[in-house]
């Protein structure tokens, strides 16, 4: 059973809940949001089409007297003019650019596109594509290596004197004190557990049945999917692959629903 924890350790959850406040609230929409230009609603449609083509927009905001209205989808535009194609703006497709960029992550689990209010102005767009874009990598990969963090701490407190070693294979045990040995040569102040890779985390916490029904891990299995999933998402952030799974945007959303409330579980092990 885990130790109880000392004024230290409480320290280092709530470090750990400043540093995801960061992600949560200090980065914006705007860092990934694109300033939304427009056209004329009366102007003509086909022409309008060419010119997005060549710019590569999918989307264009229209104006009447000055104020922005709707936008026009590049692929609907036919003949006649922009007033015949322009949606309108529904509620639900505009945020404040004060909106997190974690919750506008979660946002495109049912919208396509956004468009983002300055005041009572709609100036900006961000588009599915834009989530690939920096901040929003820096924001995942920041998430999983919070999500370590937690793992690593509660790891070392549950499991005192390296008794964590039980749950793993003796190839990964020897590969741990393999990489503890090089550190030290460097003199690096770690100990074994500093050692421990992601997989080696996920082993330790799906085999103990107690320390999984307290994260709220379902079970051995939905636990080992989901991990493999953010191994794959961790490795394509590190060396800058398409963010998205192989099924779809809406796997990696739900994923990254996941991971929140893994994180929100880690938390509440003081």
């Amino acid at each position: 059973m885990p130790v109880i924890p000392t004024a230290q350790q409480r320290d280092k959850v709530s470090s750990y809940q400043s540093l995801r406040s960061l992600y949560e609230q200090n980065i914006t929409v705007n860092s990934i949001a694109e300033t939304l230009d427009t056209c004329h609603l009366l102007e003509d449609a086909n022409q309008i089409k060419n010119m997005m083509v060549i710019k590569d927009y999918d989307i264009l905001g229209v104006e009447e007297n000055g104020v922005v209205i709707g936008f026009v989808v590049r692929d609907e535009l036919q003949e006649g003019i922009c007033k015949d194609y322009y949606r309108s703006f529904h509620p639900t497709e505009l945020v404040s650019e004060s909106t997190s960029l974690l919750h506008t992550l979660f946002i495109f689990k049912e919208k396509q596109r956004i468009f983002i209010l300055e005041g009572n102005r709609i100036t900006k767009v961000v588009t599915l594509a834009d989530l690939q874009k920096p901040p929003i990598r820096m924001l995942l990969f920041g998430l999983i290596s919070l999500l370590e963090m937690h793992l690593y701490r509660i790891i070392n407190d549950y499991f005192p004197n390296d008794s964590w070693k039980q749950h793993l294979n003796p190839k990964r045990i020897q590969f741990a004190e393999d990489l503890f040995s090089l550190r030290k040569s460097k003199n690096e102040a770690i100990q074994l557990s500093d050692c421990l890779q992601i997989c080696d985390k996920r082993d330790i916490v799906l085999n103990e049945d107690s320390l999984r029904d307290l994260l709220g891990i379902e079970n051995k299995t939905k636990g080992k999917m989901f991990f493999k999933k953010l191994e794959e998402l961790r490795n394509n952030l590190a060396h800058s692959q398409n963010i998205h799974t192989e099924d779809s945007w809406n796997d990696m959303f739900s994923l990254i629903e996941q991971t929140e409330n893994l994180l929100e579980e880690c938390e509440k092990i003081k």
